[in-house]
């Protein structure tokens, strides 16, 4: 007859090594994830960089054209230190994004990391006949792993662009201090909007809207709100959303009260 205490012992370690299995699962499932929104992206920035590379070769032909004129060939060579800038940019925020060694909380404005998400995006917002309203005060400051956060953002503003397509579209970001130094963002867009009994669903594991897109950057996996909702939670925070069809959709983040950050 098997010892209650060995049996309990036994059953303690087997839960133990279970409950380790789902923490690998889960960090796979995480790092799964932000392979998808860096194939997302670059499959965006990847139309960009063609349009980039279109504009610098035609001024470079053009500067080597009207050799014999010196303004034209500066301001072509100008027109070329500006697009390589804005290639730069784009590297460097999908950098930002899938670092790996961003463990660590840093004090960061919100604004930051926002600017870093747009050149992620590959075409500015502005092409797609977007509106951008940015209403995000420069003096609120975030305790975060900046990576996560911008993993956040970058799924909620490529969903909100890609629920804007083919119409006028207004996107708004507000964020603001709360009382309780708490911080609450929202992500408003103009798009389709989603049907009232999809609502619940929406941050489910392997639930999507998107899974019979015609282009294989639209489809979804089911696993960005789910994820984005996890990133949340971590962060002592919560996640929600309301939508109207053909009105539009908001995603209210809403981040637990920030430390104070002494001024310089």
């Amino acid at each position: 007859m098997t010892n209650p205490f060995q049996y309990r012992q036994a059953l303690h370690l087997k839960l133990q090594k279970n409950q380790e299995r789902i923490d690998n699962l889960e960090q796979q499932i995480l790092a799964t994830q932000k392979l998808a929104t860096l194939g997302t992206t670059a499959s965006l920035a990847a139309h960009e960089f063609n349009n980039i590379l279109m504009l610098m070769v035609n001024y470079s032909e053009q500067a080597l054209a009207h050799s014999d004129d010196v303004d034209f060939m500066r301001k072509a060579l100008e027109k070329n230190i500006l697009h390589c800038n804005r290639a730069s940019n784009i590297i460097q925020s999908m950098m930002g994004l899938i670092r790996v060694d961003q463990t660590d909380a840093v004090n960061i404005p919100l604004l930051d990391i926002l600017n870093d998400c747009f050149p992620c995006m590959g075409r500015d917002l502005h092409k797609d006949n977007i509106q951008l309203v940015l209403d995000v005060p420069e003096t609120i400051i975030l305790h975060v792993v900046p990576g996560q956060l911008q993993q956040v953002l970058l799924n909620l503003l490529i969903n909100a662009r890609q629920a804007m397509s083919h119409r006028q579209g207004r996107l708004l970001i507000k964020a603001e201090s709360l009382p309780d130094n708490s911080v609450q963002i929202k992500i408003t867009d103009n798009g389709c909007g989603i049907p009232a009994e999809n609502l619940d669903k929406i941050f489910e594991p392997f639930y999507s809207t998107k899974t019979e897109a015609e282009k294989l950057d639209q489809r979804g996996t089911g696993l960005g709100l789910a994820i984005c909702k996890e990133i949340i939670e971590n962060l002592h925070g919560s996640i929600k959303v309301t939508s109207t069809p053909n009105l539009g959709t908001t995603f209210t983040i809403i981040l637990p009260p920030q430390p104070e950050i002494p001024r310089s």
